[in-house]
């Protein structure tokens, strides 16, 4: 089973070594050595065409849209590929460049770039998070830029002696192979599912490969060289043979929606590693005493002005995020207060009036049908019993003691229906705004129901106060302890209300001491 599933990644691998090393053995002459070299990238090219194109039929929307992109950009790149043997097999050209075979070549980012929006199957994200990726995107290259040329590709180009034509064509190849690489990072890191995940992996390693050798081959061409060994040319190989292989590669399952993602702090830290990687190499260079280079001041001061911009725009993200779990809050509680508002002044006065129309058929049946004077009893009860669990449950959806009474004779009525002993502090006066005395009710009532629950507490108490610009709620039991938010117990709930309401809920619970839950809420809530 483990050999049909990687089948075609060692097929390629054994392709690519078989490839390298026998144009780089001594058993053939100059010119087959470079015959084999050639075809072996023109066969991997043309062959991650025909895997994409063959493929894309069995799909649909992104899946089959990146494999026709995708199959046009090798199939460009192999033309030129065919261009570039024609000049060094039949004129004798050892480095072409530049020639017309570049065309060719340079259709590969062309149709990579839509490639790669195809395969990104989630849906388009807000403005805002756009811009951060953008930003990330930009941050990502700029620092990544800012190292190549202040360690290795400064050098080269003072000390280069191709062209400027020549030298501008080969290092265009390196630079559109970087930023696809960015662009496919990025994708892995904030836009990609389990359903592309595997084939984005293998995309970005395909371009990676192909970016080793494009620096290369921009470094031959920039010392004025005659060639490029064989070993050089294993990244074009392995490139396409790599993409090929994500062509066959069948997209994952859907995964289930997540209730409450967690938040994958490599995601968010991404954009930062060049960046460090690029202050370490300033000071570095300042602590040899090199040379100030004006590229890489330029780049740098670019970098750190993108990095200022993207902390702002990630500040309006949180605040808008914010803003959206505020509302959708007041959106749920004005929800419960009307369906508490329908159960209370609709089904419940309809039991009732039903059960005062029965007990008056009751009163007017003839004393010889006792028995259907019982049923009638029956039916009262029963109507009765019913008005009653309708008016818990009208209670239980959004209590309307706290619309009325505020949050003093709310708790207290929590405190009467708990099912343990409750000692209650309300140091409030008057009425708070409508918000904080939900979220406070809410609190408290959950953290009642994990005590009679999971506690085995004797004792809870309940204090509430108002203190300078907050509202401070503190629930202590004397129970065993050991509450942990993460399994389910209700309190993810409440901290995610308190948070929209820009306060902080603490949990304490150390086992075998209890637990205290103690939560802030600001009065401009």
């Amino acid at each position: 089973m483990w050999f049909c599933r990687f089948r075609p990644g060692l097929v390629a691998a054994v392709s690519v070594a078989a490839v390298v090393g026998l144009a780089g053995s001594e058993l053939l002459g100059p010119w087959w050595s470079v015959l084999v070299d050639d075809a072996g990238q023109l066969v991997a090219a043309a062959g991650a065409a025909v895997a994409c194109w063959a493929t894309a039929g069995r799909y649909r929307g992104g899946q089959r849209w990146w494999r026709v992109w995708m199959g046009a950009g090798a199939a460009g790149w192999a033309a030129g590929q065919v261009i570039w043997s024609w000049y060094q097999l039949v004129r004798g050209v050892g480095l072409p460049a530049p020639s017309l075979a570049d065309a060719g070549y340079l259709t590969l980012p062309v149709f990579v770039i839509p490639a790669l929006a195809a395969v990104s199957d989630r849906s388009p994200p807000g403005v805002t998070r756009r811009a951060v990726t953008v930003l990330d995107g930009l941050i990502i290259v700029g620092a990544l830029f800012a190292l190549s040329w202040g360690t290795v590709l400064g050098s080269v180009v003072r000390h280069g002696s191709a062209g400027p034509l020549a030298f501008a064509v080969a290092i265009a190849y390196p630079i559109s192979d970087l930023l696809l690489t960015v662009i496919v990072v990025m994708l892995i890191a904030v836009a990609s599912s389990p359903v592309n995940r595997r084939q984005l992996v293998l995309l970005g390693c395909g371009l990676f490969a192909l970016s080793l050798s494009d620096s290369v081959f921009a470094y031959r061409v920039s010392i004025g060289a005659d060639g490029m060994p064989p070993a050089t040319d294993a990244g074009f190989i392995a490139g396409f043979a790599l993409i090929a292989v994500a062509a066959l590669t069948p997209p994952g399952e859907t995964p289930e929606p997540a209730v409450r993602p967690e938040v994958h702090w490599g995601h968010l830290l991404l954009p930062y590693v060049p960046v460090l990687a690029m202050g370490a190499m300033l000071v570095v260079r300042c602590a040899l005493d090199v040379a100030p280079d004006p590229v890489v001041g330029i780049a740098a001061t670019l970098v750190i002005g993108l990095v200022v911009i993207r902390q702002a725009v990630a500040l309006v993200q949180g605040a808008n995020l914010v803003a959206s779990r505020a509302r959708l809050l007041l959106a749920t509680d004005l929800a419960r207060r009307r369906l508490e508002r329908d159960l209370h002044d609709g089904v419940q006065q309809r039991l009732i009036s039903l059960a005062l129309d029965v007990r008056r058929a009751e009163a007017d049946a003839p004393p010889e049908l006792d028995g259907l004077r019982r049923q009638l009893a029956d039916i009262v009860d029963g109507l009765n019993a019913t008005a009653e669990e309708v008016r818990e449950l009208s209670r239980g959806v959004h209590p309307a003691i706290l619309t009325d009474g505020g949050l003093r004779p709310a708790l207290r009525a929590l405190a009467r229906r708990s099912a343990v002993p409750v000692d209650v502090d309300v140091r409030v006066e008057g009425r708070l705004p409508e918000s904080l005395e939900v979220a406070a009710y809410y609190v408290v009532a959950e953290a009642l129901t994990n005590v009679a629950k999971h506690a085995d507490a004797t004792l809870v108490t309940v204090s509430t106060e108002v203190r300078g610009p907050g509202l401070y709620l503190t629930v202590t039991d004397d129970g065993h302890g050991g509450a942990d938010p993460r399994r389910g117990t209700g309190l993810t709930g409440l901290r995610d209300r308190v948070e929209a309401l820009g306060g902080t809920l603490a949990v304490d619970s150390c086992p075998g001491v209890g637990t205290r839950l103690h939560a802030e809420l600001p009065l401009t809530a």
